[in-house]
């Protein structure tokens, strides 16, 4: 039963619906007698005239990787059809859209399309390039004698060659123009035509300057900084091989990025591979710098040649100061005749002690052996007087012998004591002039390496200050 109602409401609405007779009258005539072979032109050595038009609306991706440019934009053709008119939806690979035909017989077909074009990238100034890529129109069957393609510049803005009406900004490209370019060439005593749309497009840095360029200028910056780091600082090397391995990291982004290509070196991969190298011979400097601070008297001997550079030219160039001490320019250096080399006096090898626990047990002798002299010295001078009177001369005569002898022993003694105190002084000042040496020669080094680094310090800032103005600038 409920069947049978919607079949009767079914018949009574199609009763109601009315169809145009003009409409279905002038299709018929369209389709009749249509051959899609033939050309619509009334005279067959006339070509057919069809006006060409783009309408871009957005740049989806230009991807560098693999030159790929991506678009929406609607292809408008526009043709005078003297003829009938009738053409196949499936002829391309854009979206099927129906054809607007006017009663003067001008026929419009502008379907949307998502088009990829191969382009040529070149990454020499990435990421501050600028990139051409167009789109190539032209009839592979029909030479102009045939059909004749035309760019309609209806609406057009100025240096513009396509229709920028509904045109989306890109985030990562700038649009700087459109220009469009007809090449007539010869082919087998025919001409044919060729017509470029080209799409000029330039790159916003702003993403690029804050994600690799920035922090690429810090790790520079921090790693110059390094060297006004003592040597004594276990940070010092550290740093600098952390800013190295960042800079790894941000020279793989770079080769992620742009084509494998050997033709151009990307700006930006120029930049990180001088940095790599600058940061290379940093490290190299520094691991100098901390050898050196580190040197002693014991282990190494500064040479003429290396003391007049470092502590006398070097400072002198970069103006460094030291206490109680005046560096000459170098020519006057080689001038003067106060600059000797006098060679430090050779301990005896026998008298040479250079560990403190001998030279404590040689002062603790030699004192103890000086005060048990001295005692000696003074129970001599006690018991040794003259008589007042001579009772026996015998008697005196043998304690005058004894004197004498005992005299002759006291003076042995002090000699000796005399000659221990003598090379127990020699021991000492000899000692000390060693450690004054070994601390002057420690004192050196140390000087040496701050020299080194504060050299390093203003050369690699002149470098990196002269590759940061070369590159970005």
């Amino acid at each position: 039963m409920n069947q049978l109602l919607i079949c009767c409401l079914l018949v009574i609405l199609l009763r109601k619906i009315d169809c145009s007779e003009d409409e279905f009258r002038l299709l018929k005539d369209l389709r009749e007698n249509y051959d899609p072979v033939e050309r619509p032109a009334q005279n067959h050595s006339e070509p057919v005239i069809v006006q060409l038009k783009i309408l871009l609306q957005q740049i989806v991706d230009v991807d560098e990787k693999n030159q790929v440019l991506t678009v929406v934009l609607w292809f408008q053709t526009l043709l005078n059809h003297q003829n009938t008119f009738s053409a196949d939806q499936n002829f391309d690979a854009r979206f099927p859209v129906n054809f607007v035909v006017h009663h003067t017989g001008e026929v419009l077909h502008a379907p949307p399309a998502i088009v990829k074009c191969s382009c040529e990238i070149d990454i020499t100034w990435f990421p501050f390039d600028e990139q051409i890529c167009f789109l190539k129109y032209g009839t592979w069957t029909y030479s102009r004698s045939y059909v004749d393609l035309v760019l309609d510049e209806t609406d057009l803005s100025p240096n513009q060659s396509m229709d920028m009406t509904y045109y989306i900004k890109n985030g990562e490209w700038t649009l700087i123009s459109t220009d469009y370019l007809k090449n007539n060439t010869m082919f087998e005593d025919d001409e044919y035509s060729e017509h470029f749309f080209y799409i000029i497009i330039r790159r916003r840095t702003i993403y690029y300057g804050m994600n690799w360029i920035v922090p690429s200028i810090l790790f520079y910056t921090s790693n110059v900084l390094g060297f006004t780091l003592p040597p004594e600082c276990g940070e010092k090397i550290t740093l600098q091989i952390t800013n190295l391995l960042s800079i790894t990291v941000f020279l793989g982004m770079v080769a992620e990025v742009t084509p494998p290509t050997s033709e151009s070196v990307p700006l930006i991969a120029a930049f990180f591979a001088l940095s790599m190298i600058t940061l290379g011979a940093e490290i190299i400097f520094t691991i100098l710098i901390i050898n050196m601070h580190f040197r002693s008297a014991k282990t190494h001997k500064m040479g003429r040649l290396v003391r007049l550079i470092l502590l006398e030219w070097l400072p002198w160039t970069i103006l460094m100061d030291r206490p109680e001490h005046r560096f000459k320019k170098p020519y006057a250096r080689l001038l003067s005749s106060e600059d000797k080399v006098i060679p430090s006096p050779k301990a005896s090898p026998y008298l040479r002690r250079s560990d403190a626990s001998a030279s404590r047990m040689v002062q603790k002798q030699s004192a103890s052996s000086l005060v048990h002299r001295n005692g000696a010295a003074a129970a001599l001078r006690c018991i040794s007087y003259e008589p007042r009177n001579g009772i026996n001369r015998n008697y005196q005569t043998d304690q005058e012998t004894d004197s004498q002898d005992s005299n002759d022993s006291f003076t042995m003694e002090v000699r000796d004591t005399l000659h221990e105190l003598r090379e127990f002084l020699r021991e000492s000042k000899r000692k000390m002039t060693e450690d004054e040496e070994e601390e002057e020669a420690k004192e050196d080094w140390h000087f040496a390496a701050m020299v080194l680094d504060r050299f390093c310090l203003y050369f690699f800032t002149v470098v990196c200050g002269g590759f940061i103005m070369i590159v970005f600038l």
